[in-house]
């Protein structure tokens, strides 16, 4: 039976719903809880330091990343290696199915391939190499107070956070499936090469008004909202609540909603007679020392929703990004690699080498059973339509059994965070686009995927 039969069977019997993240026996914790116990796993470094290489010699620090780099490069492979070959997962056939935010790709291995060995078609590479691979930078201007010139150590959770917005940006301004020539001189290319270069521009390494999230002001905002000295590391739920505040401050056109209950209070979101374009954040804690086994089917068809623009998590003390999952695995991009911070161009012209650290081909992968418990789950609605279509997937997904992290309220939240926009909010909520909400059969799609076509046997 897939999950889809069963949802579909549950539905029809009456059953309730899967209890949400804030009736989920305990397993979600507070904001404060999120993030303590990521920091005590975290070793500090000395706050106040800094420093990328030293600015007279940027050769020498150049070269000492690159060969920090490579150790670490061999470090996660040996330990990832081990711990398949632990498991047992070396020798087994690799998954035929593929998912990488929201699209599914049928990986044929040659018959006797095993797991490790797997290549990935030039479609997923593709694919993959498409999202803007946000690591750690040096030889940039120093983080005000503080003499930092580089977050090697220290930004990786902000670094996994600026990923998954970029992925949000890209979705609303270039739609999914992008892709351009860099020097054509077609119309259609080089607009989507100008509207990408001004979303990658956004996390540029500075305090020039562009950079709308440049560690610079992530750092700053994060001693504002969270008390924590630049050098300290952050957890997923701070991450989160910088980056709304960030948007609040540039007046995005994408609004940015932080929940760290599960619950998403459409009233906080949805105006009488406007929506606008919203990214939700869900910061969580599925477990303890590791994710519950029992949240394994939800990560998995989260990053099987078209709304999906990924997770920001990791192993312990050590923050990732999630794109997608292959089987019992994620796949995920690495922020840990320190490169040179990329030079402003005055003309805003950048060519494809410029701005190739922004990207990687390489996708790696991360068992399950090694991932800290403590994640930030990114939505992306671009419409009332697809919140219409993320509310009716998850609640099939909880009509199926999956113990989801997310649920739905018409009302406001009893501790509103400040309103994702800045204007005035509407004495009654009851009308207009809730009302819409609310009428929305189970199920309602936008148009772009079936239920059948997206939920698999899990």
């Amino acid at each position: 039976m897939t999950l889809l039969d069963g949802a579909q069977a549950a539905a029809a019997a009456g059953a309730p719903t899967a209890p949400g993240a804030s009736q989920n026996n305990g397993t979600t914790s507070t904001a404060d809880a999120l993030d303590s116990s990521v920091q005590t796993q975290h070793q500090q470094p000395v706050v106040g330091g800094g420093g990328g290489g030293g600015a007279g010699v940027p050769e020498l620090g150049a070269l000492r990343s690159h060969v920090v780099n490579t150790l670490r490069e061999w470090y996660v492979l040996a330990s990832d290696s081990i711990a398949s070959l632990l498991d047992g997962r070396f020798l087994q056939h690799p998954p035929r199915d593929l998912w990488l935010l929201g699209r599914r790709y049928v990986i044929d291995a040659p018959p006797g391939e095993q797991s490790w060995h797997v290549s990935y078609p030039p479609s997923v590479l593709s694919d993959f190499s498409s999202l803007v691979w946000c690591t750690y930078r040096s030889q940039y201007p120093p983080i005000s107070p503080s003499a930092f010139t580089t977050d090697a150590g220290w930004g990786c959770m902000l670094r996994a956070g600026q990923t998954l917005m970029a992925q949000a940006l890209q979705l609303h301004h270039l739609g999914r499936g992008w892709a351009f020539a860099w020097d054509s001189p077609d119309d259609a290319d080089m607009r989507k090469r100008e509207q990408y270069i001004r979303i990658v521009a956004q996390f540029f390494d500075d305090y020039l008004p562009s950079s709308t999230f440049s560690i610079h002001r992530m750092a700053a905002l994060g001693k504002q909202f969270e008390g924590k000295d630049i050098g300290e590391w952050f957890g997923p739920s701070g991450t989160a609540r910088i980056l709304a505040g960030l948007a609040r401050q540039a007046q995005l056109e994408v609004c940015v909603y932080t929940t760290t209950d599960g619950v998403v209070y459409l009233a906080d979101i949805c105006d009488e007679d406007e929506f606008r374009p919203t990214l939700i954040l869900v910061a969580s804690m599925l477990g303890i020392d590791g994710v519950n086994p029992v949240y394994y089917p939800f990560i998995q068809a989260s990053l099987m929703l078209p709304q999906s623009v990924g997770i920001a998590g990791g192993r312990p003390s050590s923050a990732l990004y999630f794109a997608g999952f292959q089987g019992d695995e994620l796949i995920y991009l690495d922020p840990h690699h320190t490169r040179p911070a990329v030079e402003r161009r005055e003309d805003g012209r950048y060519s494809s080498a410029d701005l190739a650290s922004y990207s990687c081909s390489t996708p790696k992968r991360v068992a399950f059973s090694r991932l800290d418990p403590c994640m930030v789950f990114g939505y992306y609605c671009g419409s009332l339509e697809s919140l219409i279509d993320l509310r009716s997937r998850i609640d099939l997904l909880a009509d199926g059994g999956v113990a989801t992290i997310i649920s739905f309220d018409n009302g406001r939240s009893p501790a509103p965070a400040p309103p994702v926009n800045d204007a005035p909010e509407p004495a009654s909520r009851q009308g207009g686009l809730l009302t819409k909400l609310s009428a929305s059969p189970l199920g309602s799609s936008d148009g772009e995927r079936s239920d059948e076509e997206w939920v698999t046997e899990l």
